[in-house]
């Protein structure tokens, strides 16, 4: 019995190193889960950029907005946000997107990342 008792406080222990359970350095288990939300908001306002760029080439000017409503006949079907499974929309939250005219054909468009940043959309 005391043989098992120590092999199981081993096997728990040789567990524990692998996944740094008492390391205070460890990585939270959120931030894979965030990076792969952060990847999947970038290909979804990649699609929306796709959008106002069909936009521009067929008008030959950015559009005024990049909504779903504005956009949906380029953008089908419209991307939703990873981190809330809505569609996506301009906002401040992680997954939504930021976008501004600049006039004529240029434009700016972003999207929110769960750390707070803004990545430009290609």
């Amino acid at each position: 019995m005391a043989l098992v008792a120590a092999v199981v406080a081993l096997t728990v222990s040789a567990a524990c190193g692998v996944c740094a359970c008492g390391d205070e350095a460890a990585e939270p288990v959120t931030a894979p889960v965030d990076q792969a939300k952060d990847l999947a908001a970038k290909a979804a306002v990649l699609a929306i950029a796709t959008g106002v760029k069909a936009h521009v080439a067929t008008t030959g000017e950015a559009p005024a907005d990049a909504s779903q409503a504005t956009l949906g006949g380029f953008v089908s079907p419209w991307p939703d946000n990873p981190f809330t499974g809505a569609p996506m929309q301009a906002g401040s939250s992680p997954g939504d997107y930021v976008y501004r005219a600049l006039g004529g054909s240029s434009y700016e468009l972003s999207v929110h990342l769960s750390d707070g940043s803004l990545a430009p959309a290609p």
